[in-house]
């Protein structure tokens, strides 16, 4: 319960900082400072680049804890119901999250009608994510998972029931 505890409330604070990270992106227009989706590649503001590159390594470090917290709560607490459904909405949130990202770094000024719209959805799902994970953050925290596992083919409860027919 100590893991799963710790997932959560850095899944919650790791979210809020990739917001505040983003928003100092946005601040200093840095970002599309970075030309390559993945790595920055050749930046020709090096500064803003790091300010972008920081956005991203934070982004993937967040994805990374939302997917240690969904193979968590799928291996361990499956049966805690609101836990399993906040996990899975944070990790198709996240990966939400990611395309936009990229989207916006591939549209670009360029495409100056999809641009802000993009920006905005991208921060619109932040928010929607930021929420998801403080939910998800307090249900374990102030919840019990359920003592009884979620029944299986294997399960005594399935066997006995298929014994009686």
């Amino acid at each position: 319960m100590r893991l799963l505890k710790g997932l959560a409330l850095a899944s919650a604070v790791g979210a809020w900082v990739v917001i505040v990270i983003g928003g100092y992106v946005t601040a200093t227009n840095s970002g599309l400072a970075c030309p390559n989706v993945i790595d920055c590649g050749p930046a020709s503001a090096p500064e803003l680049a790091a300010i972008e590159l920081t956005h991203r390594l934070a982004g993937w470090a967040e994805g990374f804890l939302v997917l240690a917290l969904f193979v968590l709560v799928f291996s361990r607490y499956r049966a805690w119901r609101p836990v399993r459904a906040l996990s899975i909405l944070s990790l198709v949130l996240v990966a939400a999250q990611a395309t936009l990202g990229m989207l916006t770094v591939y549209v670009g000024f360029e495409a100056s009608g999809w641009y802000p719209a993009l920006v905005t959805a991208h921060l619109g799902v932040a928010t929607v994510f930021l929420a998801v994970t403080i939910i998800n953050a307090v249900t374990v925290y102030r919840g019990t998972p359920p003592t009884t596992g979620v029944p299986t083919a294997q399960s005594p409860k399935v066997e006995s029931a298929n014994a009686m027919e």
